[in-house]
């Protein structure tokens, strides 16, 4: 049985349907039960529990072998992982495959993902580490602009970023959760190239077949835009934190990871735009 938190999600989305397909038994764990349903007709079972309260997650880890362990980009994501681990420490043997984050520490959000795998290290639990860098999906919160007039607005400068492609961490969970060896091991997972925005804006163009531009901008831009969404201050200041790595080239990097743990070569960002080119507005 494999339990798999944050289970609508977009990982989740792609990670539970497969292990499905494979004949895995998958265990989603939900906060809002009503989203539920769509996990139900898959064939997963569905359980609803609040990360932030111990009490809640007795019965989702009860007889589970293998956690894949996702929490909130949040205030409280450091609670929700302890209660999960400590959950798991009980009977059983659970083995925690926690994906974390790969960024600077200087953002209090992946300041948090590495005080959680120091605690699993510390634990007495079997674990894996999956660190993805920035996902190709984050760039569809640009679609509105895109589609209006040609232009994504980040604060990223010419910083460059082995962005990876939800996709392949889907893969890569996939493989983690099915297959043996990974006990003990961190797989820090990008795409095949590191590039700038304005190199992920010409791609965009290829793929809509119209000129899209990349503008960069100042973080107070970010930070009143996520404000303006509702997001809390804590949640706004983290991401920040995290582009101004970014944009300083703290993910200037590529892994071999995916493509030595699913056998296939990270998808580029010229498969990401073509095969999201509809999201951003093409007919």
């Amino acid at each position: 049985m494999i339990l798999v938190t944050g289970a609508t999600g977009n990982i989740a989305s792609v990670l539970i349907p497969a292990l499905l397909k494979d004949g895995q038994q998958v265990r989603a764990l939900i906060h809002d039960e009503s989203k539920a349903g769509p996990l139900r007709d898959m064939g997963a079972e569905v359980v609803t529990a609040d990360m932030e309260k111990a009490e809640t997650l007795d019965e989702p880890v009860d007889g589970v072998d293998k956690i894949y362990l996702i929490t909130t980009n949040g205030e409280t994501a450091s609670q929700q992982a302890r209660n999960v681990i400590k959950a798991a420490s009980g009977p059983g043997d659970a083995h925690i495959v926690r994906q974390s984050g790969y960024g600077t520490s200087e953002s209090r959000m992946i300041a948090q993902h590495e005080d959680i795998e120091k605690e699993l290290r510390d634990s007495q639990l079997r674990y894996t580490i999956v660190k993805p860098t920035f996902f190709m999906q984050n760039l569809l919160m640009s679609a509105p602009t895109v589609a209006s007039d040609g232009a994504m607005y980040w604060p990223l400068g010419d910083g460059r970023i082995g962005m990876v492609d939800v996709r392949d961490v889907a893969d890569v969970a996939f493989k983690v959760l099915t297959s043996e060896g990974h006990e003990g091991k961190t797989y820090v997972l990008t795409g095949p190239a590191a590039i700038t925005l304005s190199e992920a804006a010409a791609e965009l163009s290829n793929a809509l077949n119209k000129e899209v531009t990349y503008i960069d901008v100042p973080s107070q831009a970010l930070r009143d835009s996520m404000s303006e969404m509702g997001m809390p201050e804590w949640t706004v200041e983290a991401y920040v934190e995290i582009m101004q790595g970014f944009k300083e080239g703290y993910a200037d990097t590529t892994t071999p990871s995916v493509e030595q743990l699913t056998g296939q070569p990270p998808r580029s960002f010229e498969t990401f735009a073509r095969d999201f080119a509809g999201a951003f507005g093409a007919s």
